[in-house]
């Protein structure tokens, strides 16, 4: 039977056995082990070497603190791998104080939730200690909010859902993360799934003074709770604190100011007034902070509720009232209501684009971005008030730091693949318009990139007709600036 397994790893394992003395050798190989040993060790070594298990890239993915990540990849698996290498735990602390370590690298590795990435194996031994898990591919969380400044409450929503519930799990098991903050939220490339990663070791005051030559607290300023800072034990409810900062600055773009909160639905109009009462009460001192990630996670989710009546809602109800309702619609839905209101909802919106005040401009974004999908059955002219002003605000206007708002383009990119007949044509026209005011050798890179996306869709689209030519001569402008710059 061991002669009929033709697999070449099993063939590894019989030639490797036979150097160790394995006595289940069938015929031809036990000869040979007879004639001479030697001889066949040497065969074997060039014939059939040992695979290296793990393979790493040179430059660490990310350090903080006393630790480094490096990235690498696990070949007898075939996977991707994170190595978080924490070796001056093992060397700087006693047996004692190394067995506490040991203990809580145990913890980290009950962890089970999807998502955290999963932790595959802890190696601690003298002088060496590093953590294995999952790596996950896609973007964290600052380096989003660094290109647009903001996302949209929808996203909002469903990203801090998803890590409250990861630290509802990691607290259930009595793990704390102690370094909540955008840089630590990794978001997949198709942006519908959030990580929370980087679970680090408890360590106290005097584990952080063996290790850092100032003596500062390992954490992250500006992201930790008062008794983090203060070097006071901490529990769950600094992970609270923590995520309420990350929250106001993920849609505010900006940092909580230092001593003065502003509110977030007056920089905002689209945001819920009880998104501030959410983020305030993670600030509350730790004995009336908000109790836990489950009560964070149904607040969060109910701010994005409204129980009124539609009608009530366009007649007297809030901006973030209106942006909630068209949430919950498809374009069907948006299609079925009354034209009066339809009509109310697009006049609101020509009010809400055409204003100049400051606080209404992310509002303003964030009602193109839902209309552009749920508008798409439309008029041929009241689609083009929608279009229009989102390719201005997506790629033309100035944020400051940025030029155009990312979720507007990701939102232009999807209307140009699943619009049909008239609605497709106004995408197709006000795009071909821009395009031909662009100056291509003066956009970022990153724009040019999302330019080509959008001719993609629309070219690939069913509709794609008359304009195809037009299309395609755009598109091969945006590729021969983008292989001149490379």
């Amino acid at each position: 039977m061991t002669a009929s397994l033709q697999h070449p790893n099993i063939a590894k394992l019989r030639f490797w056995g036979l150097l160790t003395g394995g006595s289940d050798i069938p015929g031809t190989l036990a000869n040979a082990r007879r004639k001479g040993l030697t001889m066949l060790q040497n065969n074997v070594r060039s014939a059939a070497p040992p695979i290296e298990r793990f393979s790493f890239e040179t430059k660490p993915h990310g350090e903080g603190g006393f630790a480094r990540v490096i990235r690498g990849r696990d070949n007898e698996l075939e996977r991707d791998i994170a190595v978080k290498v924490l070796n001056p735990l093992a060397t700087q602390f006693s047996p004692p104080e190394q067995e506490r370590f040991r203990r809580e690298a145990r913890i980290l590795a009950r962890l089970s939730h999807p998502n955290i990435p999963s932790v595959y194996d802890v190696d601690f031994r003298p002088g060496h200690f590093i953590i294995i898990s999952q790596f996950i591919e896609g973007t964290n969380l600052r380096e989003i909010l660094d290109e647009q400044g903001s996302i949209d409450f929808d996203r909002a929503r469903s990203w801090f859902h998803q890590i409250a519930s990861a630290l509802e799990h990691a607290h259930s098991l009595g793990i704390v993360h102690r370094d909540v903050k955008p840089g630590n939220i990794i978001i997949t490339p198709d942006r519908s799934c959030a990580y929370l990663v980087d679970f680090g070791i408890a360590l106290s005051q005097t584990d952080a003074l063996k290790l850092t030559k100032s003596g500062a607290w390992i954490g992250t300023p500006g992201y930790m709770s008062p008794e983090q800072e203060g070097g006071e034990l901490i529990d769950s409810r600094s992970d609270l604190y923590s995520l309420g900062v990350t929250l106001y600055e993920a849609l505010s773009g900006k940092r909580i100011p230092q001593g003065l909160y502003e509110e977030l639905s007056l920089i905002n109009q689209a945001i819920p007034p009880q998104i501030d009462d959410l983020v305030r009460a993670c600030l509350e001192p730790r004995d009336r902070r908000i109790e836990s990630s489950r009560a964070f996670g149904v607040q969060l989710a109910s701010a994005f509720c409204t129980n009124r009546p539609l009608s009530e809602v366009l007649a007297h109800g809030r901006l973030h009232e209106i942006a909630v309702a068209l949430q919950g619609m498809t374009a069907d839905d948006f299609m079925k209501l009354p034209a009066g209101q339809r009509t109310l909802i697009l006049v609101k919106l020509d009010d809400v684009v055409e204003s100049p005040e400051p606080n209404l401009q992310l509002a303003a974004a964030q009602f193109l971005e839902l209309l552009l999908t749920r508008g798409i059955l439309l008029e041929k002219e009241s689609y083009r008030r929608i279009v229009g002003p989102a390719i201005n605000r997506g790629f033309e206007r100035d944020f400051g730091q940025y030029m155009g708002r990312r979720t507007l383009r990701d939102a232009l990119q999807s209307a140009a693949a699943v619009t049909r007949a008239e609605a497709y044509l106004v995408v197709e026209e006000e795009f071909v318009a821009f395009m031909e005011r662009a100056q291509l050798s003066g956009m970022p890179a990153y724009l040019l990139h999302e330019c080509r996306g959008v001719l993609q869709a629309l070219l690939a689209n069913p509709t794609c007709n008359a304009g195809a030519k037009k299309l395609a001569e755009f598109l091969r402008r945006v590729n021969k600036e983008q292989s001149e710059r490379a």
